[in-house]
């Protein structure tokens, strides 16, 4: 049954988002305060334009929030009456006041469209994890970079580290507890972390806005390999057998093959086919606060005033 959605939100990837809501034939209503936007978004599929907030007459199914994360506290708090399941893009908040105040609205309903949950190569790292083929998992590493960010309303700790804590609980059953971290600041602005969660397994976190190419690197570390995901764009993981002892001169690596669908697809299926009786997509409120929690820990560890 298709279904009726209220997009709030919709520049750069709010539109990625409508073009998979239409393609999974959602009606989609847009609710967007950059007017000069409204005849594209009409002709890239939408039902209708608005500059406000949708009202409970306006019977929707659901509800995406794709608008800047400094938005997200007041926009959820002003639509909760609607009493509508809704998608949140990450992070929930930027600051950990935020997202202990919206402990006062219902949150039952509320999910994270963490994308990368969605990406088949995480899946696979996921999987091979839990498999055990590797021995046991010592531990996750990963690098986000890029050069400066388009986000103009948070910093790049708040921005980019929710992907990688994310990623490290999916991969490893839980977030490791903090233990220390580094900060790179301009004019006051952090642009760059280096972090470490837990001992055994570990999670190593850099992230930054300081680089000049981008870099999307998973890797996780196990006793008799290595598994990775060098890039967002690839459609394998690279492993790499072997454990400390081995013989650098007989390097086994081998290519496992994923199907390369954008993870945006699953994850906006995942909320449609939620709506229509299917399982809850799977972040969750609570999995959103607790993200939140870790990336404030991680800035008092870096004696960042907050």
């Amino acid at each position: 049954m298709n279904k009726k959605i209220a997009l709030i939100g919709c520049g750069i990837w709010g539109q990625n988002i409508l073009k998979e809501l239409v393609n999974l034939d959602a009606e989609v209503h847009i609710y967007e305060p950059d007017v000069s936007l409204h005849e594209k978004l009409i002709t890239l599929g939408a039902k209708s334009f608005q500059a406000g907030l949708p009202a409970v007459e306006d019977h929707f199914d659901g509800v995406i929030i794709a608008t800047p994360s400094s938005t997200h506290r007041k926009i959820l708090e002003e639509i909760a009456e609607l009493e509508l399941p809704i998608f949140l893009e990450k992070p929930l908040t930027i600051n950990l006041e935020d997202a202990l105040a919206l402990e006062n609205i219902p949150t039952d309903d509320i999910y994270l469209m963490h994308i990368w949950l969605y990406h088949p190569g995480i899946i696979m790292l996921q999987d091979i994890a839990k498999s055990g083929e590797l021995g046991a998992v010592h531990g996750v590493r990963s690098t986000r970079a890029n050069w400066t960010s388009p986000r103009k309303d948070t910093d790049s700790a708040w921005n980019l580290l929710p992907h990688d804590i994310t990623i490290a609980k999916a991969i490893l059953g839980e977030i490791p507890k903090p233990k220390s971290a580094v900060t790179e600041e301009h004019n006051s602005m952090i642009r760059g972390m280096t972090a470490l969660l837990g001992d055994e397994p570990y999670a190593v976190f850099e992230v930054s806005n300081r680089y000049e190419r981008k870099i999307r690197e998973v890797r996780v570390h196990c006793e008799k390999g290595v598994a990775i995901l060098e890039d967002e764009k690839v459609d394998y993981i690279k492993v790499v057998h072997g454990d400390d002892k081995s013989d650098p001169n007989e390097l086994k690596i081998e290519k496992r093959v994923f199907e390369k669908t954008p993870p945006l697809h699953f994850e906006v299926k995942e909320f449609l086919d939620y709506l229509n009786g299917g399982d809850p997509p799977r972040s969750n409120f609570s999995d959103g606060l607790e993200v939140i929690k870790n990336i404030h820990q991680l800035l008092e560890l870096a004696e960042h005033k907050i």
